[in-house]
Parts: structure tokens; sequence; C-alpha cells
């Protein structure tokens, strides 16, 4: 068992933690969940101990083993993922190595028989008590449930892709198997059959588990209780996501009416005083009521969460036919990637693509929206139908000269227009953020801006690949709102369940070059093909797919291309980001400590004695709160852009 007491945290003035209480009991699942910037990295950090510089204490047991796969990876390494992965039981590496050594020594001329075999008894029941015999097969056995071929397992890990080398780091803390397990984004990286498999996984976890993660669905099948940290305070909820959801709204509705009752009693009593003030006869009655008001504890209610709606306009339906597909094949360079394809969408279908990555979900979407052409059998857009494409590639496609509002404003519908600016705050370009030049923004900000607008334009089919990447939980529920009462007709790619579970009723599942149908939700679609008596092989059939790159099919030359381009380009703006945080922080201390020294000046008395320094000192101190203000600003968006990039499949 782990237990916090009274912990509390602040960077310069700004309380992250405010005499936090909790304890982690063994074998529980928890998700700490919470705004962004809420701190909840900051206590996966100081549960570790990489943050000593706290008040309060962590108690826990001297032999307590603590396990933690942080979103930002550590120097890659030259070694095979395999040996990387190994190094999580580290002790019976070291008894490897010390039986080696021992069976060496045994053959050495005048060696002490007697003793070298009492060692190597002695570290042989040791590695036995460990299942060090088991290790290496483990190892293997996770590597392959997290997507890696059994031909990678020799690959040094540099020759891997960042998403793929933090699935190193999650086998090796997984192999490693603590006693609590914390987990910071740890689907970030993972496709949907790796995402399944972690579940199965973590679900037979013997230890504790605390997991941060944006990834709902994940947490509603994995989590038996909820902490939420808000405003430097953790709120309990027993239960899992949807439950968290029920019960919070439960409990802020009884706030509401407490703080209500709450007011009317206010009300009240300041009535009588005001009426009775000045009464001789009341006086005693009065004061008593007074100090009643001063001993009454005041209800505070949370501030409304920030809720950004909007609404896609249709302004031309489409007719009923809107795709029909009939015996399509597509291959790239000799690799076939879908065969003998049928497919029909109608309008107001809200459909989603789903199937290990190199299966060909891209591939499909952009074939549907004209950027590549099948080699065989036909595709065919319905009347009055206009496509709206957004993809991670389309980035190119932004004019770099244009600020963010013109390059938005340049395709919005016309009945859109008044709603430019709002839907742009939504996708977090705020104030003077929206004349930004194209080109200075970073990768996550143009595709942003390519996502709004694709929503802005006057299209009434959308396809979309992987169009939360880069949004905060406000702006992905405010996306997800539009589509949901989107008119027209739509075809999602999505690594979030919770997203697609929520927008589509009709699945459409690629596995091994053809397509198989299901007519309902994602729920829907993982109850009827885990019932399938054919699944499993299909699983074993596909494990060997993933490559430095993660996909099956052979790339062609350009989208390879695309793909290191988008490597570098995530690469450098997370780089930039990092400097850019370090560079606030140290900014926000060295300001913080100008305030409390003109703090400090403003409260001598002497310093009235000079009107002028007086006059001085107060511009100072209100110029540097404000930079204080703004700096705070920044700080925030940049670790909200930051969390956004890291959550990508990389």
């Amino acid at each position: 068992m782990l237990q916090v007491k009274d912990v509390t945290y602040a960077i310069g003035e700004r309380q992250l933690l405010a005499g936090i209480d909790w304890v982690i009991h063994p074998g529980k699942r928890v998700a700490l969940i919470g705004p962004n910037g809420a701190g909840k990295t900051t206590i996966l950090r100081i549960l570790t101990g990489e943050i000593a510089e706290y008040h309060g204490s962590i108690i826990k047991p001297k032999s307590y083993q603590i396990g933690y796969l942080p979103q930002e990876e550590a120097a890659v390494e030259d070694d095979s993922i395999l040996h990387t992965v190994l190094q999580g039981r580290q002790e019976v590496i070291e008894l490897e190595a010390r039986l080696a050594d021992l069976h060496e020594a045994l053959n050495a001329p005048h060696a002490d028989h007697d003793a070298l075999l009492e060692e190597v008894g002695e570290v042989e029941h040791r590695y036995d008590a460990l299942e060090g015999y088991q290790v290496e097969a483990a190892a293997k056995s996770i590597l392959a449930g997290l997507g890696f071929a059994e031909s990678d397992f020799e690959r040094p890990l540099s020759e891997f892709s960042g998403g793929w080398r933090m699935r190193v780091h999650l086998a090796r803390l997984l192999l490693q198997n603590p006693d609590l397990l914390l987990l910071d984004e740890p689907t970030n990286h993972l496709d949907i059959p790796s995402l399944e498999w972690l579940e199965k996984y973590l679900l037979n976890f013997a230890g504790s588990i605390v997991v941060v993660s944006h990834d709902r669905f994940f947490i509603d099948r994995l989590a038996d209780s909820i902490y939420e940290l808000d405003r430097g305070k953790l709120e309990y909820y027993a239960g899992n996501y949807h439950v968290y959801e029920r019960e919070k709204a439960q409990r802020l509705e009884l706030l509401r009416k407490k703080w209500e009752e709450q007011q009317a009693e206010r009300e009240r009593q300041m009535r009588f005083i005001n009426r009775f003030r000045y009464k001789a006869t009341k006086a005693k009655q009065v004061q008593s009521r007074v100090k009643q008001l001063e001993k009454m504890e005041e209800i505070e209610l949370p501030p409304p969460p920030r809720r950004l709606n909007f609404e896609i306009s249709v302004d031309v339906p489409s007719y009923k036919d809107v795709l029909h597909i009939r015996d399509l094949s597509f291959r790239y360079d000799q690799e076939w990637v879908l065969e003998h394809i049928d497919l029909s969408v109608y309008r107001g279908e809200k459909l989603a693509l789903v199937g290990v990555n190199g299966a060909g979900k891209t591939t499909l979407t952009r074939l549907i929206a004209g950027e590549l052409t099948p080699q065989r059998g036909s595709l065919k857009i319905g009347e009055r139908v206009s496509i709206g494409y957004y993809a991670q590639h389309q980035v190119d496609a932004l004019n770099l000269e244009a600020t963010v509002y013109e390059e938005v404003m340049a395709t919005a519908a016309d009945s859109q227009v008044p709603h430019v600016r709002d839907v742009l705050g939504m996708f977090q370009f705020r104030g003077d953020d929206i004349y930004k030049p194209i080109e200075v923004l970073s990768g996550g900000e143009k595709a942003r801006v390519s996502l709004t607008k694709i929503l802005l334009s006057p299209v009434n089919f959308l396809i979309m690949d992987e169009p939360t990447n880069h949004l905060d939980v406000i702006s992905k529920d405010a996306l997800e709102h539009a589509l949901m009462h989107y008119d027209g007709t739509l075809i999602l790619i999505s690594h979030d369940r919770y997203f697609l579970d929520k927008l589509v009723h009709r699945v459409i599942e690629l596995d091994r070059k053809q397509i198989t149908e299901y007519a309902g939700n994602y729920s829907y679609y993982l109850q009827k093909r885990d019932a399938e008596p054919e699944f499993s092989v299909r699983r074993d059939e596909e494990k060997p797919r993933a490559g430095a790159d993660g996909s099956v099919a052979k790339k062609s030359k350009e989208q390879k291309r695309l793909e290191a381009e988008a490597r570098q380009s995530i690469s450098k703006d997370r780089n930039r980001l990092t400097k850019t945080i370090a560079s606030l922080e140290q900014q926000i201390e060295r300001w913080e400590t100008k305030k409390e020294e003109l703090e400090f000046s403003l409260s001598l008395p002497e310093t009235y004695d000079d009107s002028d320094r007086i006059i001085d000192l107060q511009k100072e101190y209100a110029s540097l709160t404000k930079t204080l203000e703004e700096h705070y600003h920044r700080w925030e968006a940049a670790q909200l852009e930051l969390e956004a990039l890291v959550s990508q499949v990389v």
C-alpha cells in the first residue's frame, strides 16, 4: 500500500496540489483524470521521486517497487528491443551473468569446487524464485502483444520510430512487474489491436495501477475507481468512467441545491439585519444573526466547464446515393493493399473504418477523395456530392503566406462566415493567434487549421483520418458534438474508440485486403467480432505487422517520404516546445522572485516617504504582474500543445 499525506506543490505562485491525501490500495486500478495542466503528471513524478521539493509525505514499504511510463521518451538506446525489455528484470540478468561466471570458474584449475557449487546452488535458487527461466519467453510474449514481429526482436531500438520505441519501454515496464504501475498516456502510440491486448493484460495484473489517459474507452474498461484532480484537490469516485460521469453530475446538482439554499438563507438573514439594524430592541438578535453569517462556511460552485459547441452546416444536400465501389483493387508497387472491395454509402450515414495499421484504411479514404486511382474496379461518387477530406498530409496544401484567419475564410461557406472566429477559438486559436502567418505555425497548429477549414467548408460528405490527434479534451468534445449533429455523410478513421462509439452506426473492418461490415456502433462491432470463432486465428495471422514504420504492405517512396517528413516535423515541434516550456519556467521563477522583492519593498513604511518612488514601484509591480499572467498563459498553452503532440500515433 502507498499513502500520500498532505502533499502540496506549487510552480511559482501557482499551486498545483493543495494538501492532497490519497491511499493506493493493493490490486486497485485507478484512473487519474482532470483538466490539462491540473497537475496529473506532477503527482506521478512526485510518487516516483522525480520531484522531491514538495510539502507533505509519501509513505510506502521499503521493498515497494514503482514502475513509471512517462509521456516523453528517455535517451534512445542501441540495444536490441528484446534486450531493452529484459532490462526490466535487471536482477534476473545479473543472476544469469553470475551463473555464467561461476560455471566458467568451475572449469579453472585449482578451483574451490565446494564453495563454487554452494554459490551456484544459492544463485540458482534465487533465479528459480524469480522465474528467471520464463523471463525471456514473457518478454517476447509482451512484445508480440504490443504488435512486434518475431523478426523485430533482435533489431536495435534506434531503428524504430518514436511511437514504436515507446511500445518497447512499455513492454519493459510490464515485464518489470512492479507493485505499482504508473502509466502516463500509455495508449498514445498504440493501434487498436495493441490497445485491446494491453487492456486484457492490465486487467490480469496483480499489482496496483494508476493511469493518466484521455482515452475514455480505455479508462471505462480498465478502471475500478476514478480520482479527479481539479483546482489542487482530489475527488474520489468508485467505479469506471461512465459511473464517474453520472456520479459527478449528481454531486454537482446536489452542491448547486445546497448553494441555492445557502444563498436564500443569507438573503433571509440579511433582510432581518437590514430591517432591524437600528432598532435597540432587536440589537441582540441582529448581532446574533451577523455572527451566524460570519460563521457560515461559504459553499463554492466550481466554474462552469468551457463548452464550445457549433454545428456543421450542409447548404446543399447530396442525393441518396453517395458512394458506390465495385470490385475495387489497389496496389503500391507490386503489393496489393485492397482486393475486390465492394462498398455502398448512402446520404446521412456515419461509418467507421477500422483495422490494424497497414490494413489500407488511409489508402481507401484517399481513393474515395480522388487522391489515388484504383488499378481495377470502379468507384463512383453520387450526384451533388461535395467531399471534404481531412488527413495529416493535407497541411502541405496550406498557403504559408496567409494568416490563420485568411486561410480559413478563403474556403468558408457563406453560412459559416459569422462563426469563423468562434470555431478558430474552439481549436485553440484565440485573440491575436488568428493573425499568425501559417508559415510560423507548428505541425499540430497547421493540422488544426486544416481541420477548421474542412469543417467550415460547404461540403456534404466528410472523410476524416484521425481528426482528434492534435486536440485537447474540450476541442475534442466540441468536434464530437458537431459531428453528432452533422446532417451530411461521414467516414471516420480514429484510434479514439469512445469517439467512434458515440458517432458511428456502421463499422467497416479492413482485414487481409477485404472488408467486413457491421451494422452498429463500435461496441456492437466488438461484441460481434469477438464472438466470431475464427477471430483468434485472424489475430494470430496479423501479428507480424510491426516493422520500424508499423506497416505490413511495402510502401511507395511517396508514402515513406511523407511519413519521414511527418516524424521529423513532430520531433522538431516537440523539441521546440520542450525548450519553450523550460525557458518560460525559468523566466517565471525569476519574475516571481522579483515580484516578492517588490512586495517586500512596498510593505516597508519608509517606502511611502518618497511619493515618486512609491508610484514607480506600483507601476513596476502592475507591469510585472501582467507579464507573469501572460507567461503563465503561454506556459499553459505550450503544455497543452505538447500534450496534444505526444498523443499522436507516430
